[in-house]
């Protein structure tokens, strides 16, 4: 279903001639399948650039994992990576939220001793357990580089986040973060789940920046690890249909054969 113009001057806060910032997820937003950036999304991009504003990419990915699939030119954005654990400015870390050694030491063993699935990130290495999963081959075939050789590497320099490939142990993890510092990211649509320290978020990064007015802000998301981004700023934009991000989403744009042509027509609406 296309959008209409009076749709999106009805719902978002357009406030002309004003330096706006456009804040974008990447997978299930901007970024398909796990391929890299289209052409026909960069040059949205590039007109936002021309026009004289700001954007910031805001992911779950790993700067490992975010640099391949995108133009060089979008590497020095500000960027808010590990769903809010790693804030870069010009390609360098600005900031870095660890998870408590003494939870990572723990969930570590719990996952381990169960045989469970999980990916374990820190900002120079991963690891994973010796189990067959795609989402390991995909690290290595997108990003060339390979897996620490053993966990206790990242246990000594810092995790920002584990990613949980099995949901079924999703009730198991929310008893254990009741009484700890952390928080689970659920995705929806990959049936996986994210444990980060508390507090730490995509909007939680992008306030690490310099940012306008929160209404010349707009944020694209379609996943659990977006609601914060949705429910601080008011023109905020859903691709797909997550049920919780539909309370706070003043747009949505479906997945069908429509939704490039949304995109782009809504993001000519916000630069006129």
């Amino acid at each position: 279903m296309l959008l209409s113009p009076e749709l999106i001057e009805q719902q978002l806060v357009i406030i002309p001639n004003t330096r706006k910032t456009f804040v974008f997820d990447l997978d299930g937003t901007i970024v398909y399948d796990g391929k890299p950036l289209e052409a026909r999304f960069e040059r949205v991009l590039l007109d936002i650039k021309a026009a004289g504003h700001e954007i910031i990419i805001a992911t779950g990915r790993s700067w490992r994992d975010f640099v391949p699939i995108m133009p060089a030119w979008c590497s020095e954005q500000p960027s808010v990576v590990f769903g809010g654990g790693l804030v870069m400015v010009d390609g360098s870390p600005q900031s870095q939220h660890f998870l408590p050694n003494n939870y990572l030491v723990e969930m570590i063993d719990f996952l381990e001793r169960h045989k469970i699935n999980y990916l374990l990130d820190g900002h120079g290495s991963y690891y994973h357990p010796n189990i067959e999963h795609w989402l390991f081959t995909d690290i290595v075939r997108i990003s060339g580089q390979k897996k620490a050789t053993q966990v206790d590497n990242l246990l000594v320099d810092g995790g920002y986040k584990i990613l949980i490939l099995d949901d079924r142990w999703l009730t198991h993890f929310e008893e254990y973060i009741k009484t700890r510092e952390l928080i689970i990211k659920y995705h929806f649509y990959d049936k996986c789940f994210d444990i980060m320290p508390a507090k730490v978020n995509k909007f939680s990064g992008i306030s690490e920046l310099p940012l306008p007015d929160k209404n010349n802000i707009f944020a694209f998301g379609n996943d659990h690890n977006d609601l914060e981004l949705m429910q601080e700023l008011p023109n905020s934009i859903m691709f797909g249909h997550h049920q919780e991000l539909r309370q706070y989403a003043k747009i949505r744009i479906e997945y069908d054969e429509q939704l490039f042509v949304n995109f782009a027509e809504l993001i000519n609406r916000i630069l006129k």
